[in-house]
């Protein structure tokens, strides 16, 4: 198991590296002069020396990738260009806000995907397994913007049930983080972007679970269960769900990963104050230390989501942690 966890740890750390080495050499290869907010070309020759001096932009590219190693693993990532505020600072906020929004709305689609997946699989070919598959597969194929739309236009504008965006009324910060989440403000405005989130990635593990089933059910040890008299919800649920379990772990790393993607598209939609919202705005605005660090924030948060699904899948077959898989 020891091995297993070593192996898997240095596999994320090199692809975390790697997307640090892109980051790097794509940031310096886009058009335009990425310190022209900080550095004025008004300025005289020789203020602009020592302020390229002051960012480190007069030493040789080596130097500065090493420096920017290090000040990634020391989390040191500047100031922004446009508010002024250690970077760090900036980050930490949006990435709670984010990891928030993020996580209802998975737990939703994968908790019912997998519900759905075992009654669908239970009654194969029925209304419920039709049903399902048809509008899974329509939310699936909607891009995320479209899902957003609709669902602002029919639940916040028309019927005026939802907020159409933000995390809670303007006015009525709760302040501490507890004191949000505890919020019936800020659950008010959550409902809109987790259904959106929810309804975006719900077909995936709603269908793998249901194949797995079917495939589970069909096995010796479940017709075992079944002729030692056991209930049908239980050989259901505790002997079948749990092994089909496994196939849903493996593609919740897939799920969170284009997740997070989303994330910036979902968070515009319903000016949701997270990383994919930050992420545009300092795009748009040239605030180049915000958006490198926030890509690698993000990258950095898929990369060990899919090291920890990685073990727990290794905790659910031991034939994977024992290397006989």
């Amino acid at each position: 198991m020891t091995a297993y966890v070593v192996r898997r740890f240095l596999a994320a750390l090199l692809t975390l590296l790697g997307v640090a080495i892109i980051l790097f050499v794509l940031f310096r290869m886009m058009p335009g002069d990425p310190t022209a907010q900080v550095i004025s070309p008004a300025l005289d020759e020789a203020a602009q020396a020592r302020l390229k001096q002051a960012f480190g932009l007069d030493l040789p590219m080596w130097q500065q990738f090493l420096i920017y190693l290090r000040n990634l693993v020391t989390f040191e990532w500047g100031r922004s260009f446009t508010s002024g505020q250690p970077v760090a600072d900036l980050l930490g906020h949006w990435l709670v806000n984010t990891l928030l929004l993020m996580t209802a709305g998975l737990v939703v689609a994968i908790a019912l995907g997998i519900v759905l997946g075992i009654l669908m699989a239970a009654r194969r070919g029925g209304a419920l397994d039709i049903g399902a598959t048809v509008v899974g597969l329509v939310f699936q194929a909607a891009p995320p913007f479209v899902v957003g739309i609709l669902l602002l236009i029919g639940l916040s504008y028309q019927i005026e049930l939802f907020p159409s965006g933000g995390m809670f009324t303007p006015g009525a910060d709760p302040g501490s983080t507890w004191a949000l989440l505890t919020s019936a403000d800020f659950l008010h405005h959550l409902v809109l972007p987790t259904l959106t989130i929810a309804a975006l990635y719900l077909v995936t593990p709603m269908l793998v679970m249901r194949d797995s089933m079917l495939e589970v059910l069909g096995s010796d040890y479940v017709e075992f269960a079944r002729a030692k008299g056991l209930g049908p919800l239980r050989v259901l649920f505790r002997h079948a769900a749990r092994n089909a379990l496994l196939a849903v772990v493996t593609v919740s790393s897939l799920i969170l990963g284009f997740a997070i993607g989303g994330q910036v598209v979902i968070e515009t939609i319903f000016s949701w104050p997270g990383m994919g919202k930050a992420m545009v705005e300092a795009a748009l605005q040239h605030d180049y230390p915000v958006a490198q660090a926030a890509f690698f924030l993000m990258a950095a948060i898929v990369i060990g989501l899919n090291f920890l699904t990685d073990l727990s899948y290794s905790l659910l077959d031991p034939r994977i942690r024992l290397g006989t898989a």
